[in-house]
């Protein structure tokens, strides 16, 4: 099964905080995982709070777990059933905003998962999509 290097990791969240920089968002988080969700690379910036920690893995449990860009799923959050049950099913690891992504590589594979957090929803994706690519990767979709 292919797999994000830690370089290509690296490479996402050095891309993400010099995305971010350009847009003037200094709390953020950037998580980049494997297939499996185990952490391959992580930055929190210096005024970013403990919790941005536990949103960015979220975003990537809730991209990993849909096959799909936590953006897409917006409509969720809007359906407090749906949101609720979905946030029961998954441990409360249920995070239907922006800034969560699925990475695949060349082959169209899934190699492993990345979220940002700092900024409105469709910055956080713009910022880690922009990332993504930046790494020679692709996001899912």
């Amino acid at each position: 099964m292919p797999a994000i290097t830690v370089a290509q990791a690296r490479s996402i969240v050095d891309a993400a905080f010099e995305g971010a920089a350009r847009r003037g968002v200094a709390n953020i988080i950037v998580l980049v995982t494997d297939t499996g969700g185990a952490m391959k690379a992580a930055q929190r910036s210096d005024t970013a709070g403990p919790a941005a920690v536990e949103i960015a893995a979220a975003k990537v449990h809730t991209a990993l777990g849909f096959r799909r860009a936590t953006l897409d799923l917006a409509g969720y959050r809007d359906n407090p059933a749906v949101n609720a049950t979905l946030g029961n099913v998954l441990a409360g690891r249920f995070m239907p905003f922006g800034g969560g992504v699925v990475i695949v590589d060349a082959a169209g594979e899934v190699v492993g998962a990345a979220a940002f957090s700092g900024a409105a929803a469709e910055i956080d994706h713009e910022i880690i999509a922009e990332a993504v690519q930046a790494a020679g990767l692709r996001v899912l979709g």
